[in-house]
């Protein structure tokens, strides 16, 4: 099967398939992956870079997240068609008790598909679109092929590091980080956010650090 039509009929250009590790694997029978981006609008990133987060912001946030589930669960039927099978990763669902997690990480489905890599803001970051991307993940029984990986885009420049307004991130690249917490403190940027921003949504969206990013400044 060519997933790549459902891609191309959706509007999705940025994507990438390989198989996931025996330690990644949130389902046994399902050991292959495919990970996809969708960019934010180029207006709307520079935006919240001029004024930080906007409700604008925030409902195009939620928009790009619920496309992302629907462009996830029609590929998971287009396979299922095909007599394989197939589970997508929720675009933006917490599983952990602390609110943090979600059911497996999109970021490592997208650098282990060739789609990017890991910024200092630990955000999934591409040469093409910077780190203003929403990302989906399916897993599936159905032979995939491996997509090359992209060596990072992040240049350590710290832009992000320096814009971000908690002080959470630690300016530590993520290629000498041992663990998330070595890169930010994540309880420090979480009650920044429901602090700060509660007025334009849930109050768990900032962007500012996305929005600094200066790859995909076009």
């Amino acid at each position: 099967m060519d997933y790549t039509k459902i891609f191309r009929e959706k509007g999705v250009t940025l994507y990438g398939s390989g198989v996931l590790p025996q330690g990644l694997r949130v389902y046994e029978a399902l050991p292959n992956v495919i990970s996809f981006a969708l960019p934010l609008p180029r207006a709307i990133v520079q935006e919240v870079a001029e004024t930080g987060p906007t409700k604008t912001y925030f409902h195009h946030y939620r928009t790009c997240n619920a496309y992302i589930d629907h462009i996830s669960y029609a590929l998971v039927l287009a396979i299922k068609a095909e007599a394989y099978d197939a589970a997508y990763i929720p675009a933006s669902q917490s599983v952990s008790d602390d609110g943090y997690r979600g059911l497996f990480s999109h970021k490592a489905a997208a650098v282990l598909c060739g789609i990017g890599g890991i910024g200092m803001n630990d955000l999934l970051v591409t040469p093409r679109y910077g780190a203003g991307v929403r990302l989906g993940t399916v897993m599936t029984d159905m032979p995939v092929g491996r997509s090359a990986p992209v060596e990072n885009p992040c240049s350590g420049c710290g832009k992000c590091v320096a814009a971000c307004p908690s002080g959470a991130l630690r300016g530590k690249k993520w290629e000498d980080a041992a663990s998330l917490e070595d890169m930010m403190d994540v309880d420090l940027c979480s009650a920044y956010m429901k602090k700060t921003y509660q007025g334009i949504g849930r109050g768990a969206v900032c962007g500012i650090c996305m929005a600094a990013c200066p790859l995909g400044q076009f």
